[in-house]
C-alpha cells in the first residue's frame, strides 16, 4: 500500500479491480471484468478453481462437481491482455456430441484487452486508464455476476441474478473511467448469452453501469440495459472493512426476454458477513423475486423469498472454503423444499 500512495495514479486501476486477477482472499469492493494487466506476463499463466457441492432436499441427497475450471492469461505486449478460461463440469457426464443439450466443454471467458499505454507523468486521458474488450465476457451489470463464484459468501448466487440478471455475452466492452471515485463501464454485445455466435433477432444489447466510491471502503452503482423494447435497470452497494462485509442489489426487467418470451420481473438481495476468526466466517442473505412471464397464451407468477444461514469455513490464504448454507425457502404459486448444502471449492 505505501508504494500505491506513493504512485496513485498508477495504481488506482489495481485497487479497484481487486480479485479479478489478485489473491482469492481479496474481495472486491468494487468487481470488474476488466483485468488488471501489471502481475499478468507475456509467458502464458494457468489457474483455476474446483468446486463440488452436497444438496439435501427432503429424502433426496446429491453430490456433484458444479464447477472444474482452467484459466489462461498473458500478457503479449504492453498494453494487451489475453484471458481464456474452460469449463469441464460436463466432463463424463456428456458425450459432446450434437445430441448433448449441454456440451462436455464450455467455453466461459475469452477476450482481447487493450489499454490506453501509461504516461511517465501519469497524467492526460491515461489517468482515467480507458480499456476495451472484445470476446466473451462477463457483462458489467449484476454486481453478484460480477464477483468470482469461488469467492461468494454464499454457495448461489440470488435468484434474481440467476433468472433476471445477464451474464456473460459476446461483444465489446469499454471502460470509458477507472479512478479512485469513479468506474464507468458500458458494453454492446449480441444478447444472445454465451457462446452464441449468432444473433438470431438482430437487436443487440446495450449495457452501462457506473460505480462511484466515496470513501475507501465503499462502492455504490447504477446500472441500465436496452435491446429494443426490453429495458433492465437497477442498483447496488457493498461495503468492505473490519472482517465484515455488507452488500445488497436490486434488479428489474421488462420487455421481450426472448423472441416468444415477456418478462416483467424485479428483485433482490442484502447479505452480511464477518469474520469471527480469520478462519470462521458466519454469513446471512436475504432475497426476493417477482418474476412475472407469458409465452403465448400461457403465463407464470413466481414469487420467492428465501433466506440462506451460512457458515465459510476458510484455509489461510482462503483458497480452500467450506461452505454450509441452509436455504428456507417460500415460493408461489409452487412449494419449493427447504435445502442443506455443503460446498467446498479449491482455488489454484
Amino acid at each position: 500500500m505505501h508504494r500505491c500512495r506513493n504512485r496513485a495514479g498508477l495504481c488506482t486501476g489495481v485497487l479497484i479491480a481487486l480479485g479479478t486477477t489478485t489473491l482469492a482472499a481479496q474481495y472486491a469492493v468494487a468487481p470488474t471484468p476488466v483485468l488488471d494487466l501489471h502481475p499478468l506476463t507475456p509467458e502464458v499463466r494457468l489457474g483455476g478453481y474446483v468446486s463440488v457441492r452436497g444438496t439435501e432436499r427432503r429424502d433426496t441427497v446429491t453430490v456433484i462437481v458444479n464447477r472444474a475450471r482452467v484459466t489462461a492469461m498473458a500478457r503479449p505486449a504492453p498494453y494487451a491482455a489475453l484471458r481464456l478460461q474452460v469449463d469441464f463440469t460436463s466432463v463424463g457426464r456428456t458425450t459432446g456430441t450434437a445430441n448433448d443439450t449441454v456440451p462436455a466443454i464450455a467455453l466461459t471467458d475469452a477476450f482481447l484487452q487493450l489499454v490506453l499505454p501509461e504516461r511517465p507523468s501519469g497524467g492526460g486521458i491515461a489517468a482515467l486508464h480507458p480499456a476495451l474488450m472484445v470476446g466473451q465476457f462477463r457483462t458489467p451489470f449484476s454486481l453478484e455476476f460480477l464477483t468470482p463464484f469461488s469467492l461468494l459468501q454464499t454457495a448461489n448466487r440470488s435468484a434474481v441474478v440467476d433468472r433476471v440478471s445477464t451474464r456473460r455475452d459476446i461483444g465489446a466492452l469499454a471502460q470509458l473511467i477507472s479512478t479512485k471515485h469513479l468506474l464507468v463501464q458500458s458494453a454492446v454485445v449480441n444478447g444472445e448469452g454465451p457462446n452464441r455466435l449468432a444473433n438470431l433477432d438482430g437487436r443487440d444489447m446495450v449495457l452501462g453501469r457506473v460505480t462511484v466510491l466515496p470513501i475507501e471502503h465503499l462502492a455504490l452503482a447504477g446500472k441500465y440495459l436496452a435491446q429494443g423494447n426490453e429495458h433492465g435497470w437497477g442498483g447496488d452497494g457493498r461495503w468492505v472493512g473490519r472482517g465484515a462485509i455488507v452488500e445488497g442489489e436490486f434488479i428489474a426487467r421488462r420487455g421481450p426476454f426472448t423472441p416468444t418470451t415477456f418478462i416483467d420481473s424485479r428483485g433482490g438481495y442484502v447479505l452480511a458477513s464477518y469474520k469471527v476468526r480469520p478462519w470462521f466466517q458466519p454469513v446471512v442473505k436475504w432475497e426476493e423475486l417477482h418474476d412475472f412471464r407469458r409465452t403465448g397464451a400461457t403465463t407464470t407468477n413466481t414469487r420467492l423469498t428465501w433466506t440462506t444461514l451460512g457458515l465459510n469455513l476458510l484455509a489461510p490464504s482462503e483458497r480452500v472454503r467450506f461452505q454450509l448454507n441452509g436455504i428456507v425457502k417460500s415460493e408461489h404459486p409452487v412449494a419449493a423444499a427447504n435445502e442443506i448444502q455443503a460446498q467446498l471449492i479449491a482455488i489454484f
